[in-house]
């Protein structure tokens, strides 16, 4: 449920992108959609895998700190 909420917002997000100028830096050719949709694939992926990384070190922190105690 988690990577489909991020992949939504980055759906989003990407497709304002390109509907306020950023087709005029990337050449979609005439799969626009397809291309927008991917990009925001990869980006979700990457985000999703980094808040799961910051959750892991968060729980290391705190156990390291019940540790030094």
């Amino acid at each position: 449920m988690k990577f489909l909420k991020t992949f939504a917002l980055t759906l989003v997000l990407c497709y304002l992108f390109v509907f306020f100028g950023g087709w005029m830096l990337f050449d979609f050719g005439s799969h626009f959609y397809l291309a927008t949709g991917a990009v925001a694939f990869v980006i979700a992926v990457v985000a999703v895998i980094l808040v799961g990384l910051d959750e892991r070190i968060r729980a290391l922190e705190k156990q390291l700190k019940e540790q030094e105690e």
